[in-house]
């Protein structure tokens, strides 16, 4: 592979990235919103049920992330380690972005799933 099949790796798995990221946050959006508006009013099986396929969209989602951020970083590390790392800087915190969105993501999906608790369990309420 050359340096242009690598600058081409590294915009499309940021490109795959943001999209995951977007479904990820598409899937937590729609699980509040039914939390907050139907919540108290489903049964224990719709409950668990929701939350089970919440949690199983949610979770490939953020792997999806995860997956194509850690494959484009790694498309930057050989870009930087050429001519290409000299004359342009693809990450400026030279940190891995998918270490920060991982653990992030599932802060958010544990976040998501204690609101329809509290929801469900009326405790979230002062």
């Amino acid at each position: 592979m050359d340096q242009s099949d690598y600058i081409e790796m590294f915009w499309n798995a940021q490109e795959m990235g943001v999209n995951a990221l977007m479904l990820y946050l598409t899937v937590i959006s729609g699980y509040l919103v039914v939390a907050f508006l139907v919540g108290r009013d489903l049964t224990r099986r719709q409950s668990q049920f929701i939350s089970g396929i919440f949690v199983v969209f949610a979770v490939y989602a953020l792997w999806g992330v995860v997956q194509y951020w850690w494959a484009g970083d790694m498309a930057r590390l050989v870009l930087e380690s050429g001519e290409i790392g000299k004359t342009i800087e693809l990450n400026a915190l030279g940190i891995n972005p998918s270490l920060i969105a991982g653990p992030m993501g599932v802060v958010g999906i544990a976040g998501a799933l204690r609101f329809m608790w509290d929801v469900r369990t009326k405790n979230g309420k002062d």
